[in-house]
């Protein structure tokens, strides 16, 4: 879709005149920038000193240099704004008009407006694949997201996505999401390349959305050495290798980073659920605990429960049981709480994790029970607090 024409339009309304359209090519758009940037310096040793103009003056920049960094440029009384590059044919379109209708504001106004548009222009180029492969997955993570879209229709994955088989066969699905800065956007075959070096073999890497992928693993890779062939002895070395893959994805890239996992599935027949379900464990992570980056299904149990109660329900709940719920306001009760509950309700354990003494434990817990009038110490006290809890964490954001 070409949205030059109205993109020009939007521009002549904002500067109340219309704007000339030429073509010029890119050796003679560097010399009129090499002119312009040199103007602006001498304009600038006139009114503020050598020292800011030493800063525009040009640095013996390459051609290459100045067409990816020079947006306008202008004379006494012309300003041109670069629209469009086109290498292959060694020319540059640019929209000109009187240098006294556009202020320094408007100017980078308009800059920012055309470096938008050709951004969604980039955007919309059909996507070329380097392999039937690549296209393959690509249209798989489409696939997927219409199924979870339309939970009620979930299908087993056609056969025309079989990749060889590969789907048939066990493997340990994983679903990782990513808020990246616009500069540092990971790409599939990066990460690709990325995860293959942690598994040490070749894994199957669906992109479902934006920065958001689902891949596949062999079950031996991850879990294989478990001492204990049991449920719990996977779900310790998945956790493990969670948190060490993690660590890897957030030391390459900058960014939010927010990974899930679930036990072993066969991807053609469960993966459109299981990934609706590694989706949801991520929206319950972030909503109940937004200091960590891996949310596993199995941990989330009593935040899915609670997140499914409505509003106004979590709000008579909070108002009945809460008596003083502004003391989860206080940094320290919160991890109080949150470790005494992690640690089993131990107090011994809490106070060496907390590193306090486990009378000053003692004297919070007291505390604690003077405000709300419930001991966590006590078991039904302590699943009512816990619930209290998890509601006040997502209702107080409303």
């Amino acid at each position: 879709m070409k949205l030059i024409p109205d993109l020009k339009q939007q521009i002549e309304a904002i500067i109340g005149t219309t704007l000339d359209e030429s073509v010029l090519t890119i050796e003679e758009w560097n010399q009129f920038a090499i002119k312009s940037v040199a103007y602006e310096a001498k304009q600038m040793t006139l009114s503020k000193g050598t020292e800011e103009a030493d800063d525009l003056a040009p640095q013996n920049e390459s051609s290459d240099d100045l067409v990816t960094d020079v947006r306008s440029w202008s004379t006494e009384e012309r300003i041109y704004f670069k629209v469009g590059l086109n290498e292959q044919e060694g020319n540059i379109l640019c929209w000109g008009c009187s240098a006294n209708s556009v202020t320094f504001e408007v100017q980078r106004l308009i800059e920012l407006l055309i470096s938008n548009h050709n951004r969604l222009l980039d955007e919309e180029q059909p996507v070329i694949y380097e392999n039937d492969r690549e296209q393959q997955l690509a249209e798989l993570g489409h696939w997927l997201r219409q199924q979870i879209e339309q939970p009620a229709q979930q299908e087993p994955i056609p056969d025309y996505f079989s990749l060889a088989g590969e789907l048939n066969t066990e493997k340990i699905p994983f679903l990782l999401q990513c808020e990246t800065p616009d500069a540092h956007r990971i790409r599939s075959k990066e990460l690709n390349k990325l995860l293959e070096s942690y598994f040490g073999e070749e894994i199957i890497l669906i992109p479902v959305g934006a920065q958001e992928w689902v891949f596949l693993g062999d079950e031996q890779i991850v879990t294989g050495e478990a001492e204990e062939d049991t449920t719990e002895a996977r779900k310790d070395l998945l956790n493990a290798f969670c948190q060490g893959l993690y660590e890897l994805v957030a030391s390459e890239w900058a960014g939010v980073f927010h990974l899930s996992a679930s036990l072993p599935c066969i991807p053609a027949e469960e993966l459109s659920s299981v990934t609706a379900l590694l989706q949801e464990s991520v929206h319950l992570g972030r909503a109940f605990h937004v200091a960590q980056h891996i949310h596993l299904p199995w941990d989330l149990h009593l935040e899915r429960l609670v997140d499914s109660i409505p509003v106004q329900q979590r709000l008579r709940f909070i108002q009945e049981t809460g008596k003083g719920t502004v003391l989860f306001s206080d940094s320290e009760t919160l991890a109080t709480l949150e470790t005494f509950f992690n640690l089993d309700c131990n107090v011994s354990e809490t106070a060496k994790r907390l590193f306090i003494h486990r009378n000053t434990l003692v004297y919070r817990l007291d505390k604690i029970k003077q405000e709300i009038g419930y001991d966590v110490r006590n078991f039904e006290s302590a699943v009512l607090v816990r619930i209290l809890l998890l509601m006040y964490k997502v209702t107080k954001k409303l």
